[in-house]
């Protein structure tokens, strides 16, 4: 017995629970009524960024994020000059405060950081927060500088 074309079940090369999640979604897109994925590539606009400056992404940095009561590890998504996205922290840091602070034992280059977290977002993952530095020093500007120039190379 085969499997229609349109359920990537016959995919070769992609893990099997890739498979798996992606013909669950497009079941369930299906039942809810929502436009198949394929529908939605299309449709969709292109996003509106309104930052003022650009986003760096680093890849494998994880931080130590403290809100004065927990500390957790995080990964740094992306930079910029003034801001810093994190991911994967968990539910409970950041419920009221007003600022975290986040440092590198592992990586001395990377500035000991006070950030005010303007949104957030959870997924299956953990917590994706997107934070203002409040205190951007020379010592943050020459670490946006080196990871700006190691995306170039």
């Amino acid at each position: 017995m085969t499997s229609p074309p349109d359920d990537d079940i016959s995919t070769q090369g992609t893990p099997p629970i890739s498979r798996l999640m992606r013909a669950m979604q497009r079941r369930w897109r299906q039942s809810t009524g929502l436009p198949a994925d394929d529908d939605l590539a299309a449709s969709a606009q292109p996003p509106v960024d309104n930052r003022c400056h650009p986003r760096i992404p680093i890849k494998a940095t994880l931080v130590r994020v403290t809100d004065g009561c927990l500390c957790a590890t995080a990964e740094i998504d992306n930079i910029s000059p003034v801001g810093i996205c994190l991911r994967n922290l968990p539910e409970p840091l950041y419920r009221d405060a007003e600022s975290l602070t986040v440092f590198s034992s592992d990586n001395p280059g990377l500035p000991v950081l006070h950030i005010k977290p303007r949104w957030e977002r959870t997924d299956w993952r953990g917590k994706i927060i997107g934070a203002t530095i409040v205190n951007v020093s020379e010592s943050w500007q020459l670490f946006f500088i080196h990871a700006a120039g190691r995306i170039g190379a």
